[in-house]
Parts: structure tokens; sequence; C-alpha cells
């Protein structure tokens, strides 16, 4: 009996991050209530208060959630022996997709958010941050697994924190490009994580 229930809670809790993407997705962040998210998934909107406390930390558990699947999809950057370059766009590759699930509109918007100095604010741009610096630990540790293929010493941390800026420089350019296609932008993410890479590779080993 107490496994049904339990089955029932995560049926519930799913459900309503399942409604909450859609609302998101159709009214932004901020314009989104908690009672039409409820609506969308069949609940009270106290029901919701019992899972999630605040409109916030239900953004940040589903993109939490998408950051996992993410991740669960990179190798072990230490068993990995493959190209080190293609595997770090791979990874950048996979994190672009984490962009593609909202529009460009609601990410400038959240964005904005992000930069307000409320609670609200600050603990989503600290769960993102985080979210982020889990990324850059993936991809530190696959340059450093793979020190040997470098023609000149290479800061492991360093060389992390340069493919980060690129990739959030690409991110931001995009989203306030409505031109710019997804495709463009994981295009533009790959040349410059190429850039990056150039001239530091031994003889032998993919730029």
């Amino acid at each position: 009996m107490a496994g049904l229930r339990e089955d029932k809670k995560r049926q519930t809790q799913q459900n309503i991050m399942e409604a909450a993407k859609h609302i998101f997705s159709l009214n932004g962040y901020q314009q989104a209530q908690m009672a039409e998210i409820a609506k969308d998934a069949g609940v009270g909107t106290g029901t919701i208060y019992n899972y999630f406390p605040s409109k916030g930390a239900l953004l940040l558990r589903i993109f939490t959630e998408e950051a996992e699947e993410m991740k669960g999809s990179l190798g072990d950057p230490y068993n990995d022996e493959g190209d080190l370059v293609q595997s770090v766009i791979g990874a950048m590759h996979g994190f672009a997709e984490f962009f593609q699930h909202y529009p460009k509109s609601f990410w400038r918007e959240l964005f904005h958010v992000m930069t307000e100095e409320v609670e609200e604010s600050i603990r989503l741009r600290q769960g993102l941050f985080g979210i982020d610096e889990e990324m850059m630990k993936w991809v530190m540790f696959m340059i450093e697994s793979h020190s040997d293929c470098f023609l000149v010493k290479v800061d492991p941390q360093e060389a992390a924190y340069a493919i980060y800026s690129a990739a959030m420089s690409d991110t931001m350019f995009y989203m306030y490009n409505e031109a710019m296609s997804h495709e463009e932008y994981k295009e533009q993410l790959s040349r410059h994580i190429r850039f990056i890479f150039a001239g530091k590779m031994k003889p032998g080993k993919k730029e």
C-alpha cells in the first residue's frame, strides 16, 4: 500500500512538472501562475506547494532533471579513449540542447529575472550556476584525462573556464538573435571550441 502511495506521489510530481513546462513555454516565467500550472496538471494549487515551495523551486527542479539526463548521456571522462575535441564539442552540443526546450523569449526573460536581488532570483541563479558548474567539471576532467594529447602544458581548470566562457557568450548571442537557428548556434560553438584547442594538440591528434 505504501508503495502505491509513493508511486502516486511520483506521478503527481511528474504531472506538475510537465504542466509547468507547458505553461512556462506558453506564458513565460514571470507571467506563469501556479494556479494555471495546477489546472493544467489536474491538481489543486495547494498540492503544488506540497511538492515545490515556490515557482523558482519548481523551475529549478525541472532544469536539474533535464541536466541530469544530459549528463547521463556523457561518457566517463577518465575512460573515454575517443577524440578529445569532438567529445568536448559533443558535450557542449548537449549543453546547447538545454536551451531548445523553451522559446528564446523565455530565456531572455529568465536571464533578466536572475539579475534581480530578491531571494527567489538569487536561489534560481545559484541553482542554475550549479548546473553549469557540473558541466564544466566534466570538461575539466576530460581535458585532465587526455593531458598526453597536448603539445604544451594545459591547465584543465583554465581550459574548462575558457570553453565555458565561449559557450555562454555564444548562448547569449543566440538568445538575442532571433534570426539565428539552433543549428547555427551549435556550429558556432563547434568553431570556437576548435579555435581554443588549435595549435595545442600533438601531431595525429584531432583539433
